[in-house]
């Protein structure tokens, strides 16, 4: 007689909750960084994409919760409130710009790629629905930073 382990599966309910969690800390750390980039930069195009993403960032962040809800998910507080400022911008000074636009890039990419997987692992349908709805404008604020960020390239390389 031969034992057979079980690998236990993820309960859907964790991992809509994981994605709504890693989610609605992006939002919260994009719309922060991005308060400090209209108040502190000094390129008026990086102000504008701040605008921008302070505006879709908090909307989606009011649809996410308003889902979260919906769907009976309990998020904790950590999770959508008392985010602190980045500590580097807001000790950047005259740096603030290129350190702003380099790390919106990487934020920017890493909050696509969850968006991604979860609309095509994830398993609450709604949920699902609502990561491939939020893909058009978060693939155009990453090509819009991308292009910030090739602009400070250049002109650094200059």
């Amino acid at each position: 007689m031969t034992a057979k382990a079980q690998i236990p599966q993820p309960d859907p309910d964790t991992t809509a909750k994981h994605f709504l969690i890693v989610a609605s800390i992006g939002n919260l750390q994009e719309v922060s960084a991005s308060r400090q980039a209209v108040q502190k930069a000094k390129n008026s195009d990086v102000r504008m994409f701040g605008q921008i993403m302070v505006k879709d960032h908090s909307d989606a962040e009011q649809k996410l919760l308003a889902l979260a809800r919906s769907r009976g998910y309990s998020l904790p507080q950590a999770a959508t409130s008392g985010i602190q400022p980045d500590i580097s911008l807001k000790n950047a000074g005259e740096d603030f710009d290129r350190l702003y636009v380099h790390a919106m890039v990487v934020n920017h990419r890493n909050t696509v790629l969850t968006f991604e997987n979860y609309s095509t692992t994830g398993k609450d349908p709604e949920l699902k629905a609502f990561a491939l709805q939020m893909m058009p404008t978060l693939k155009a604020h990453l090509n819009a930073i991308k292009a910030l960020d090739d602009k400070y390239k250049t002109l650094t390389a200059n």
